[in-house]
């Protein structure tokens, strides 16, 4: 049972005002000066006051319902029908502290199972594969950790010093200058030269050019080619630098930013966890990075060093100097290492824990049928790295399936929220409806189908909220759930093996007659699910090594 909460607001002294519980009452109080009257906003909305007999302290009554964060309170004074004075003050509501701890505890598992997942689905994603990598793909704060961790001052240091002491190049180049201030003849520059423009030229014109080229007189060639020789920096080395140090710079941004919304949303959740100290401590740290490589590539240096447009070979001077030796390691770690960012549709701040619950639900359903033995064909659940994106992260498409899989010759369907649009008189013996009146979306959807065999369809509805003892399904979810199991169908006839409902509690999983079930399911216990998924698709497909599987469930 949550308590109401009496907060006085003081006119005479400021002081800060205490922490408030999502969906705690709260009711606020205040003494007003003589015959004032008062009005209190809370986020500019103004609320209704009150009185209680023999008190003359005015009363407010509020609830922030699921509203963590910052509020802001504004307590104007009238006197005689005129503003006489204004005061505020910031409110902070924060969640339920069983909510907190489960609010880090998905976003910590979500990094758990996230590496694996790209690991064994890459190969299904379009465009992408991690081919010949055995490494396991490490998260983007891992990453950072690697790359701005304690080897950034010496690499640092290895780029000043060839800013300081660059090695150059001779390279030799053509240029055109006019006849009269070239320093030599060649064989060859003048045959070229008496192909190109000609210009009448006065007799005192480069006589000896004219003795030998026009004994006769007559025009000159405009121009003649030579050839030079000149210093330069754009070398292969320092292509490779410029554009390692874009790539980090980049990178230590990103993982900036990452780091920087990650601390926005343990402030309001669990700002003195270890989680949020390292989210701070990597913010800091990448955006130190990133001005620093700033100013590396500010070098006036850089100006004569073209893109880098081709792979970086080894060339002998990465072999014989350590210096360009570091730079060229740097950039393999940039491009070797997989990197994981569970990205957007994890980026949820704990007022959307219901949402962030359901959407890990969805990857533990992913891990249970990977563990059962399923071959993934084609995959949208992943997101692979782009041009502005440097790591793999997940894409939640309700317009196809997350994931196409085959198992014991049944193709399996994994949908993310599905509409199962109304089509009771539809005779069509492939295509999942509704069977009333009602669009059913379920989150999960496991579609099986297999040639000359009916279809059939496992659901699992994920609610994040108990019964009233704290450990059990609500009965009005469990209803949603016997709805599901006889409104999806083919043909007019249901199609549902199962409808489940994912729950945050605690026990075992229950299966009732008519199709309707329950699964807890939290980190760390996980289990369950791939027993329940196991016995309902053997259920459905037939046996597929159904000794080992029931053993492993």
């Amino acid at each position: 049972m949550t308590f109401s909460l009496d907060i006085e607001l003081s006119l005479a002294e400021d002081s800060a005002l205490p922490v408030v519980t999502e969906q705690q009452p709260v009711e606020f109080v205040c003494l007003p000066p003589g015959e004032a009257a008062l009005v209190l906003t809370v986020d500019g909305m103004a609320l209704t006051p009150f009185l209680r007999p023999g008190d003359a302290r005015w009363r407010w009554v509020w609830n922030p319902g699921a509203s963590v964060g910052t509020h802001t309170l504004r307590l104007t004074v009238h006197i005689n029908g005129e503003a006489f004075g204004e005061w505020q003050w910031r409110l902070s509501v924060a969640p339920r502290k069983i909510d907190s701890e489960r609010y880090v505890a998905i976003l910590e598992d979500v990094e758990r199972v996230a590496p694996p997942l790209v690991r064994s689905l890459a190969g299904a994603a379009r465009d992408a594969r991690l081919a010949g990598r055995s490494d396991l793909p490490r998260l983007w704060f891992d990453d950072a950790t690697v790359l701005f961790g304690s080897s950034f001052e010496p690499f640092e240091q290895t780029v000043r010093r060839i800013l300081a002491h660059p090695r150059s190049l001779l390279r030799r180049e053509e240029e055109h200058v006019p006849l009269g201030q070239a320093r030599e003849l060649s064989v060859a520059a003048v045959q070229r030269a008496v192909q190109g423009d000609v210009e009448a030229a006065p007799s005192d014109a480069a006589p000896q050019v004219q003795r030998l080229l026009r004994p006769e007189g007559g025009a000159l060639p405009r121009t003649i080619v030579q050839d030079l020789s000149r210093d330069t920096h754009d070398t292969a080395e320092h292509r490779l630098l410029k554009r390692t140090l874009e790539l980090l710079r980049g990178r230590a941004r990103r993982c900036a930013d990452r780091a920087q919304r990650e601390v926005a949303r343990l402030d309001a959740a669990a700002p003195a966890s270890s989680r949020a100290a390292r989210a701070r401590a990597i913010a800091a740290r990448c955006d130190q990075c990133a001005q620093r490589i700033a100013g590396l590539l500010g070098a006036p240096f850089f100006e004569q060093v073209t893109a880098l447009r081709h792979a970086p070979a080894v060339t002998p001077l990465i072999r014989r100097d350590p210096a360009y030796r570091q730079v060229y390691r740097m950039w393999r770690a940039l491009h070797q290492g997989v990197v994981v960012d569970p990205g957007a549709p994890f980026d949820l701040p704990v007022v959307d824990l219901p949402l962030l619950y359901e959407r890990w639900c969805v990857l533990q359903v992913v891990q249970a049928l990977l563990n059962l033995g399923i071959e993934a064909h084609s995959c949208s659940l992943l997101l692979p790295p782009s041009d502005d994106a440097d790591a793999w992260s997940f894409n939640f498409r309700r317009d196809e399936p997350l994931l196409v899989a085959t198992w014991s010759g049944w193709t399996l369907r994994l949908r993310y929220q599905p509409w199962y649009r109304p089509a009771p008189g539809s005779r069509n013996d492939e295509t999942l409806v509704s069977l009333d009146c009602h669009t059913r979306i379920p989150d999960i959807a496991i579609e099986m189908v297999r040639p000359d065999h009916p279809p059939g369809v496992i659901v699992l509805d994920a609610k994040y909220r108990l019964d009233a003892d704290g450990r059990g399904v609500p009965a009005d979810a469990l209803a949603e759930a016997y709805a599901y199991a006889g409104a999806i169908g083919v043909a007019g006839a249901p199609a549902v093996a199962a409808a489940f409902i994912l729950y945050p509690g605690t026990g075992v999983a229950e299966r009732y007659p008519g199709g309707a079930g329950a699964i807890p399911l939290l980190p760390g216990a996980v289990g369950t699910l791939e027993g329940v998924l196991a016995r309902e698709m053997i259920l459905k497909c037939g046996t597929f090594q159904e000794q080992r599987v029931f053993a492993t469930s």
